[in-house]
């Protein structure tokens, strides 16, 4: 079997596997076959392709190109608490929302247990490859996204870089196992259908805690005459990205504190303790997995027949209503599609009032909502349009992508009914819910006159899409294995987006004075719909 040189740093570890009781000759057998497999097989989270190309690394470049953007703040010549504490917010949501989506899979995998344990494999070990299988690739996109910072660090120093090094590994390690034992924790309170709910619901809110807790490490600075000011407070010790940052300060020998010493502290101590905890959990982890292959499903008939009744409403054709229905039914089950896309749709519907946040003056929450309904904020609401554009190009992905086959033999002449209801399906299902919760927060923060922008902004949303379907491949929904949703060709999809839906964001910006240019420019967007329907969805193939 071909040895992969990643194995050989693996090897200077050994003793630290061999000490926590884990069979070492075996884990680095299994963790060796998982790389090669990756390369080889098709369907798995980290995006391999059947012609064996891996295309993990090539989304190692679009998260180097990502990674750039933040570069600039570790070069910034200011109090390094304050400049690495925003680094490290950017780099732990980042990766903690590449590690749900992509990684996740493999911690909850439940195939190992059946293949490789009955083959004599203790469950420590069989751990131990899983999580070191993910610390590869984890690292490896770690490397990639910091890589900016990395170079940018040099002018500081070699302590300041290799500090920084161990900052990104420790901090892989504490995103690993706490995810793992908070996997952990639902695992044994819940079990079947209401289990994997919780997994979903799980992966939301965690990811929603960290994007929100981003706004309070932007409340522990001030910015008086023209430069941050950090003094430390006794809650900055409940914000992990200031427990990495403070050993910045500490090796600078600047405003050093208590406070900073006990983060300090807390930076190695927390990783250190969490992999012993995760160690003594992982028997009761494993046995614990077995829940997830409980395939008990609850009958949710009410949900179907109001599915049903819309479809009704919305489409034209028969063909198009059973697609619809078909369409609607998949995307409410699918967990593994849900676990890709409900993060995105949670940070489209929050992003807008995490960016209202940053606004806030502390002059008091009255005065505030007060201010803001005299303002134009509301336009942040784009954000939530750009972010509801992924959802078009991710419908064309599943586990169960061979099943496509029934495409082919169905009686259709041409295809663009499926693709109508893919659409259809993909808005009312995913887009409505997601615009629904901002609407709602927005009308309460800014009065009912918002109500005809937020209109305007949900048919810009449908336009948007229409546009985002129109310049990218036609690939029929379901019909794709999970390659990497990170990849290149995503990036070229995000800067058509974002080009999209600014033109649509700067000609509400021109109209919203005006009542009459704003209701104008609504009808406008509709008649844009009625007259490009039919020429995005024929598809000539």
């Amino acid at each position: 079997m071909k040895e992969l040189y990643i194995l050989k740093i693996l090897d200077l570890f050994k003793g630290i596997y061999k000490a926590f009781g884990v069979n070492y000759e075996i884990m680095r057998l299994t963790v060796n076959s998982k790389l090669i497999m990756d390369t080889r097989r098709g369907q798995n989270t980290l995006g391999s392709s059947s012609e064996g190309k891996n295309y993990f690394y090539i989304s190692l470049i679009v998260y180097g190109i990502v990674g750039l953007i933040s570069a600039p703040i570790v070069a910034m010549d200011i109090n390094p608490t304050i400049k690495m504490s925003m680094y490290f917010s950017f780099f732990m949501i980042l990766i903690l929302s590449v590690f749900i989506s992509d990684f996740s899979t493999i911690i909850l995998d439940i195939n190992d247990k059946d293949i490789i344990v009955t083959k004599g494999v203790d469950a420590k070990t069989l751990n131990a490859a899983k999580i070191t299988h993910i610390c590869i690739y984890l690292l490896l996109l770690s490397l990639s996204i910091c890589g900016g910072g990395l170079i940018a660090s040099t002018r500081f120093g070699i302590k300041f870089v290799l500090l920084l090094l161990l900052s990104i590994f420790l901090i892989d390690i504490l995103m690993i196992v706490i995810t793992a034992i908070m996997y952990f924790i639902i695992l044994k309170l819940f079990s079947g259908e209401k289990l994997k709910d919780m997994l979903n619901t799980f992966q939301i809110v965690f990811l929603l805690i960290f994007v929100i807790g981003f706004q309070f490490v932007g409340r522990t600075f001030e910015f008086v005459n023209l430069e941050f000011v950090y003094e430390p407070k006794v809650w900055n010790i409940f914000i992990p990205p200031m427990w990495f940052a403070s050993n910045f300060s500490l090796i600078n020998g600047s405003g050093v504190s208590n406070i900073l010493k006990i983060m300090s502290v807390l930076s190695l101590v927390v990783p250190i303790i969490s992999i012993f905890i995760y160690i003594k959990l992982i028997p009761k982890f494993e046995y614990n997995l077995q829940k997830l292959s409980d395939n008990t499903y609850k009958n949710k008939n009410t949900k179907e027949k109001i599915s049903s009744k819309i479809s009704k409403v919305i489409c034209k054709t028969n063909k198009e209503k059973a697609f619809f229905d078909f369409l609607y039914n998949v995307l409410s089950k699918d967990r593994e599609f849900k676990t890709k896309v409900y993060p995105t749709l949670a940070m489209g519907a929050v992003m807008p009032f995490v960016m209202l946040m940053s606004t806030y003056d502390k002059g008091g929450i009255i005065n505030y909502i007060e201010n803001l309904r005299g303002s134009s904020y509301y336009l942040m609401g784009y954000m939530c349009v750009l972010m509801g554009q992924s959802i078009i190009t991710t419908v064309k992905f599943s586990n169960q992508y061979e099943a496509a086959w029934i495409y082919d033999v169905l009686p259709l002449k041409e295809k663009s009914d499926i693709y109508t209801a893919m659409f259809k399906a993909s808005i009312y299902k995913l887009v409505v819910p997601m615009f629904a919760f901002m609407s709602i927060g927005f009308i309460f923060i800014f009065g009912p006159s918002v109500i005809i922008h937020l209109i305007v902004m949900f048919v810009a949303t449908i336009v948007s899409c229409m546009f985002t379907f129109k310049f990218n491949e036609k690939i029929l929904p379901f019909s794709l294995e999970y390659k990497n949703m990170n990849s290149a060709s995503n990036l070229m999809i995000l800067f058509q987006s974002m080009f999209v839906v600014g033109v649509v964001a700067i000609i509400h910006l021109w109209v919203k004075q005006n009542l009459l240019f704003t209701t104008i420019y609504l009808i406008s967007l509709l008649v844009v719909i009625k007259l490009i329907w039919k020429n995005v969805f024929t598809i000539d193939k």
